[in-house]
């Protein structure tokens, strides 16, 4: 064996290369040399308590109809525990998902698995997960205290008690989603003295206000007057936002990305502004249920540093004016984001709103000025009345325009004023544009533009097109693989026409894009900002290598 294949750190470095669980374990059964290494990686990230406890003398595998699960035939021994100290020490990153457990019988449940309440009484608290880094904790609602029986208490209280022993002072990062009623016995403002060093800290999650439940409101209040003594914290994500919370996160001076849920009467913000407010704040994701709330955030909050802003407001709960409130908000975030490179907006219209002339020009041309952005996308369900003389002008603001997406929402067949022409014109004076989506006329083959012979984008990958017309003509299908010659994907909507004359121009386009169908704006946006369509949930949010949203995620 060679020299260096003996330095354990070099031996790390070249085995987190390797890709597949069991490529791993055939490593670590290799030589005493590889063990090591090889075993800490395959620790490192446990998804489900199992992988421990198939290793336990008294644990055995029981099969039941068709579900199978651990059972203890007796309480754990000081054996059992030194193999779960062992194990649980080379663990940096965890998620335990608590649901209810398999049948007992006919449409009868346990509350929980029964090596769970055994687990969270350790020796001491160094024998469970002493080196942990990363902890994601759920809780299914179906094990809310509410509706805990008396003969299940102990297992209510086992669960509040294995929370607090895997708070460690080394963790970084926190992800918590638990049943409303838990909170009146789980004190979560006892994180930051328990957990000073986290980095990242997610509270709640989508249930939460899906089901109406939310974490209750003292609860919550308690945590905003102490989360700015975490001044480690740099991500944080929360489902249950309040005005004492942001103003207290508005303080912690690391913050660089915060992900908040704005319910519909989240209220007028504080009228003084307390400070220098997210000084280092570079991304905001916003679920709101109102146009209304986040444009009191921002009219409350300074977000100069600011360069990327997600806003989904898809389900709103009806606004007195939609269109007027959106025009407002994005005059407000043109106003104080000075270096906006990312825009991202979902929003749904009623059907009363006054539709601006030449929609939506009259929200796009406010970041005109902006010539760093390299995002724009918005979906709205009014008709977009762009015309080609009006989309060159605004387009030629943004030369380093990667992404430009004009979604339409509901309406499949509106009125087409954009030409092959307008779509020329962005290719033109966006050349580093990678993706695109535009309703547009592209039955005929336009004259060249007046400040160019020819345009040819080569950066050019996906085309969205909705129901957008178009001839099966040679010329046309000649005239699209000139312009984007390395173009892989048209998508269209399915049902809404033209489909076969698209397939017909992708069997002549030199590059033969596939047609996809019914491409959603999230799988757009999953694609732009973790280069995959694949179901993202929180790791949009904090990257790939440490959030989890359910356990099917882990598997």
């Amino acid at each position: 064996m060679h020299p260096c294949l003996c330095v354990d750190e070099i031996l790390r470095l070249v085995f987190r290369c390797v890709e597949g669980r069991s490529t791993l374990c055939a490593l670590a059964r290799t030589c005493r040399t590889f063990n090591e290494p090889a075993m800490d990686l395959i620790w490192e990230t446990l998804t489900a308590m199992e992988p421990i406890l198939q290793h336990l003398s008294s644990a055995s595998l029981v099969e039941k109809r068709a579900e199978s699960y651990f059972a203890l035939s007796c309480p754990l021994s000081d054996d059992d525990w030194s193999i779960i100290r062992r194990l649980s020490s080379r663990v940096r990153r965890l998620h335990l998902f608590l649901q209810k457990n398999v049948p007992l019988h006919d449409d009868i449940y346990n509350d929980v698995p029964q090596w769970f309440r055994l687990f969270t009484s350790p020796p001491d608290q160094s024998f469970l997960f002493p080196n942990l880094r990363a902890l994601s904790f759920e809780v299914d609602g179906y094990l809310d205290a509410k509706g805990i029986e008396d003969t299940h208490a102990e297992t209510f209280q086992a669960v509040i008690r294995l929370f607090h022993l895997l708070l460690r002072p080394r963790l970084s990062a926190l992800r918590f989603e638990i049943p409303n009623s838990f909170y009146a016995h789980l004190d979560i403002s006892s994180i930051p003295a328990l957990c000073p060093n986290l980095h990242a800290l997610s509270i709640g999650g989508p249930s939460l206000n899906c089901f109406g439940d939310s974490i209750p409101d003292e609860a919550m209040f308690l945590f905003s007057r102490v989360v700015s003594g975490l001044c480690h914290l740099e991500v944080v994500r929360c489902c249950a936002t309040s005005w004492e919370l942001l103003s207290s996160l508005a303080q912690v001076k690391g913050l660089r990305r915060l992900w908040v849920f704005l319910p519909y009467r989240l209220g007028r913000g504080p009228q003084h502004r307390c400070g220098n407010m997210f000084p280092q704040l570079h991304t905001l994701d916003i679920q709101a249920e109102s146009l209304a709330s986040c444009t009191e955030l921002f009219r409350w909050a300074s977000f100069d540093k600011i360069t990327h802003i997600y806003i989904d407001c898809s389900f709103p709960i009806d606004d007195d004016d939609s269109v007027q409130t959106l025009l407002e908000m994005s005059s407000l975030i043109s106003s104080q984001c000075k270096h906006l490179e990312f825009l991202w907006i979902f929003s749904s219209f009623f059907r009363g709103d006054e539709i601006p002339a030449a929609w939506p020009r009259p929200m796009l041309e406010t970041y005109q000025a902006f010539r760093q952005l390299r995002v724009i996308a918005l979906q709205t369900s009014l008709c977009l009345t762009l015309a080609d003389n009006d989309f060159e002008d605004m387009v030629k603001a943004w030369p380093h325009l990667e992404v430009f997406h004009l979604f339409q929402d509901g309406i499949l067949r509106p009125p087409v004023h954009l030409t092959l022409r307008g779509v020329t014109a962005l290719l033109y004076h966006c050349p580093k544009l990678k993706h695109f989506t535009l309703m547009f006329d592209a039955t005929h083959v336009p004259a060249p533009l007046s400040n160019s012979a020819l345009v040819r984008n080569t950066a050019v990958r996906y085309m969205g097109v909705y129901t957008s017309p178009v001839s099966e003509s040679r010329d046309v299908a000649a005239y699209l693989s000139t312009i984007m010659p390395y173009l892989k994907v048209i998508g269209i909507e399915a049902g809404g026409g033209y489909g076969p004359e698209w397939f017909w121009i992708c069997t002549r386009h030199q590059h033969r894009p596939a047609i996809r169908m019914d491409m959603l704006p999230m799988a757009l946006y999953r694609l732009v900002v973790t280069g995959t369509e694949n179901d993202g949930g929180p790791q949009v949010v904090f990257g790939r290598e440490w959030c989890w949203k359910s356990r099917r995620d882990w598997d």
